[in-house]
């Protein structure tokens, strides 16, 4: 059978369990005739089939016990024993703009509609109009997963609030996330198991990726008595001895509360772009509050422009809508699977986009349209990779994904 060795599960393949057979057969009898036809050979293939499907049977059942190798359910067990659970998906996020009498309250809870698709979006807390008549308020879908909102289609007010005229979305929504990947679920759980300890960079990744909502996450470090920008320990010119923690989707409050159980209490909490400044209070000890100050990403949206050569005119009608569903899943790491070969995580924070990698979803796509190829293709007008700062996440949305056939 197969073996429990030093170096894993050693798998015995069919032919081998058939040859071993065999050769039992000819120690008894050297002229025993083996042929495939007679009842003894027919048996030994048949032996041979099932001692190998038992084999793999095992080997699956010991995979299942790796967190590298394990699938689906398993995963899902071997992740619950560091508390890690797969996200069934987080909901998009928008800024809105509103306008009114100056002072008027928009009220956490208020429902805002899109004008076009009738998605609708909740206001995560109460924001007051200031002398101007304006507030910029965060908004999130009531729908998990994908849903896009356009720059300018966030317009209808559902619930009524005094002195509040108008709303709203100077820019597009950050699309939420499907059903989280084997691969992601992977890389959370590793991120998980540094968790339970405190003031370490991992501890507080872990503590943040535990909230609800959080797409995605990034903590750097500057534990040197020196701004001075230095391509190993400092390369993003943080101030001396400072921490800057960056994330993305989540509750204000969850994400502050998150920060302040691993923060250390010495290194400050640095501005480094879009930051947010929250008082959380201990809920053990509800005395002792602080202020906690984080940051949300710079969002870079990605403008892909494809051109296709259809030689057949075998590509569906709807091609557009499935490549950008297609690019879509790509970046945010649910279109592959890890055996596949190709990149299965997404983009994090602070992350460039190789140009190449950007043919992956439309091969995707056309591969099964033997004689349909890419013809042209840019992103953001270009034909190079996409650097990405250091405080700046690539957005993907399907408006900014066009598709034409030459």
């Amino acid at each position: 059978m197969a073996q429990l060795t030093a170096q894993g599960y050693k798998l015995k393949t069919q032919n081998e369990w058939y040859d071993e057979e065999r050769q039992l057969y000819l120690d008894i009898d050297a002229d025993w005739n083996l042929d495939p036809s007679t009842p003894d050979g027919l048996k030994m293939a048949h032996d041979a089939e099932a001692f190998s499907a038992l084999d793999e049977t095992l080997q699956q059942a010991y995979n299942s016990k790796d967190p590298n190798k394990a699938r689906g359910k398993e995963l899902d067990i071997v992740s619950a024993l560091t508390f890690t659970t797969r996200s069934l998906g987080t909901p998009s996020d928008v800024e809105l703009l509103f306008s009114g009498n100056p002072g008027a309250t928009v009220l956490s809870g208020a429902i805002i509609e899109s004008e076009t698709t009738g998605s609708r979006w909740v206001i995560d807390q109460d924001y007051t109009l200031d002398g101007s008549g304006q507030a910029t308020a965060t908004a999130t879908c009531t729908a998990i997963g994908q849903t896009q909102a356009d720059a300018g289609t966030l317009t209808k007010i559902i619930t009524t609030m005094s002195g509040v005229v108008s709303v709203t979305n100077p820019s597009p929504a950050t699309p939420g996330t499907t059903k989280e990947s084997d691969a992601s679920l992977r890389l959370k759980r590793k991120a998980s198991v540094a968790r339970p300890g405190s003031n370490q960079v991992g501890s507080t990744l872990g503590e943040l990726y535990a909230v609800d909502g959080v797409r995605r996450a990034r903590v750097y470090e500057n534990f040197t008595g020196s701004a001075t920008v230095d391509p190993v320990f400092n390369p993003h010119g943080l101030p001396a001895h400072s921490i800057a923690v960056i994330v993305d989707g989540g509750d204000d409050y969850d994400v502050a509360y998150a920060i302040y159980l691993k923060k250390n209490p010495g290194p400050p909490l640095v501005d480094v772009g879009d930051d947010v400044t929250v008082i959380v209070t201990d809920e053990e000890y509800p005395t002792n509050t602080q202020p906690i100050l984080f940051n949300r990403p710079t969002y870079v949206d990605m403008v892909i422009a494809i051109e296709l050569t259809d030689d057949n005119d075998e590509l569906p009608e709807d091609i557009e809508n499935l490549i950008q569903e297609a690019f879509l899943e790509f970046a945010n790491g649910s279109m592959t699977s890890p055996s596949c070969g190709f990149r299965n995580r997404g983009f994090e924070i602070g992350e460039s986009v190789p140009y190449s990698s950007l043919y992956t979803p439309i091969n995707h796509v056309i591969e099964p349209y033997g004689n349909a190829y890419v013809s042209a293709l840019t992103v953001n007008g270009a034909t190079t990779n996409q650097a990405i700062a250091y405080n700046e996440l690539s957005r993907w949305t399907a408006s900014n994904i066009s598709v034409t056939i030459a």
